[in-house]
């Protein structure tokens, strides 16, 4: 019998962004269409004056291989800007640092393990904040019928949404208000059927923000954008 190991973790890497990430199965494998969450956070912070990077700080919630925050980092044109990157898991942790050492950015990120935003402690004002995620979107249901290069060997807690898939951006955007916090920008990679659902949870807990859904280029819907007027 074949083996339908995805081809990444049997070479223990992957290129994301044009930079080679050290994957094995306690991360999920980076894909082509989470590069757009990176493209659209480099082409936010481009538009900002200069003197704003200094009290710039971009947080990637569940950072996994530490791709996004690692590829900020790189390709970032500004070295002033912050880096919080974030993970429930210990062992995802330990391979996004290692990631962060290969590509001689660990000075510039700082790693935390936590959950979502529970072990984290920014003051609210005075710190300009970007907050960027790929969280698990899958719908409970559908995980045991997903491709078995994806549910036998990626690890279930960064697939696994919940029953309807957002239940874990739900829980975001609530420890975001909770910590009176006001990112001037919240982008996360969705569900192709979530586009509808995102926007409209999106906008119960930031009525105020412009709520925007992009399509990837297999023009499924993909990015979440909120941005905050305040």
């Amino acid at each position: 019998m074949i083996s339908s190991k995805p081809s990444q973790y049997t070479n223990g890497c992957v290129e994301f962004c044009k930079l080679k990430f050290k994957v094995n199965p306690d991360v999920l494998i980076p894909r082509p269409e989470t590069e757009l969450l990176v493209d659209e956070v480099l082409k936010f912070i481009s538009l900002l004056p200069t003197t704003y990077y200094q009290l710039l700080t971009i947080l990637d919630v569940g950072t996994g291989s530490g791709n996004i925050a690692i590829s900020l980092a790189s390709h970032s044109s500004s070295g002033n800007v912050k880096i919080i990157a974030t993970d429930v898991s210990e062992k995802a942790l330990k391979i996004a640092k290692q990631n962060a050492k290969f590509h001689k950015v660990e000075n510039r990120i700082k790693f935390i393990q936590s959950n979502l935003l529970s072990n984290l402690r920014l003051h609210p004002k005075g710190v300009r904040l970007i907050i960027v995620t790929n969280l698990p979107y899958i719908p409970s249901a559908r995980i045991p019928y997903l491709d078995s290069s994806v549910k036998d060997f990626e690890p279930h807690v960064a697939l696994d949404g919940g029953e309807d898939g957002f239940e874990l951006y739900r829980k975001l955007f609530q420890q975001i208000q909770d910590k009176g916090w006001k990112p001037k920008l919240i982008i996360g990679e969705i569900d192709y059927t979530h586009g509808e659902l995102a926007a409209l949870e999106a906008q119960k807990y930031f009525p105020n923000a412009q709520i925007e859904v992009k399509k990837d280029l297999a023009h499924l819907q993909r990015i979440l954008i909120i941005r905050q007027l305040l």
